[in-house]
């Protein structure tokens, strides 16, 4: 059953939940329920590593690090050109292209910037998927007041795989 469920699940291309992925496979609903029931197995890790090889996901990393997405932005006529590029530049955007309209006193540009809502979605997908993410955050109010009434402390919970063997051996 559970080369079944990550053959539905590959297949479906991220569209079929694990849970589902499961119950398709035969699996009943109270196991489905907990996907982890499959996803902590060796056959799924492996699936993953064939899937979504760690060298592939390091060249898509260095590839969402550099993401952009074309934008623009108005500048008063009075400001150079030069001056421009620099404010750009600076940003860590590419300047592409500028029109300016004597009439509205406007010059508009075209640039690239960093995508950086691309850049998070596409990693925290790659990582979730590889189990090296957890999704379970705990949280609490300071119960001594020390910092206030409103201070939080929030505690990421490692990945079992990963605490049981912090150096990844």
């Amino acid at each position: 059953m559970q080369t079944k469920a990550i053959q539905i699940y590959v297949e479906g291309h991220g569209k079929v939940s694990v849970s589902e992925s499961m119950r398709r496979a035969g699996y009943s609903d109270a196991t489905a329920k907990n996907p982890s029931n499959l996803t902590r197995t060796m056959e799924w890790k492996e699936a993953m590593e064939a899937f979504l090889p760690d060298i592939d996901l390091l060249a898509k990393h260095h590839e969402l690090l550099n993401a952009q997405k074309l934008e623009s932005a108005k500048f008063p006529i009075w400001v150079p050109q030069e001056r421009i590029r620099e404010i750009l530049l600076e940003a860590g955007c590419s300047p592409r292209n500028s029109e300016t309209n004597p009439m509205t006193g406007v010059t508009v540009v075209w640039y690239y910037a960093p995508n950086h809502d691309a850049q998070a979605k596409a990693l925290l997908l790659a990582y979730k998927l590889k189990g090296k993410l957890t999704e379970k955050v705990e949280h609490s109010v300071n119960p001594d007041g020390l910092y206030g009434n409103n201070e939080l402390t929030i505690t990421v919970v490692e990945n079992s795989h990963d605490a049981e063997h912090p150096t990844g051996a």
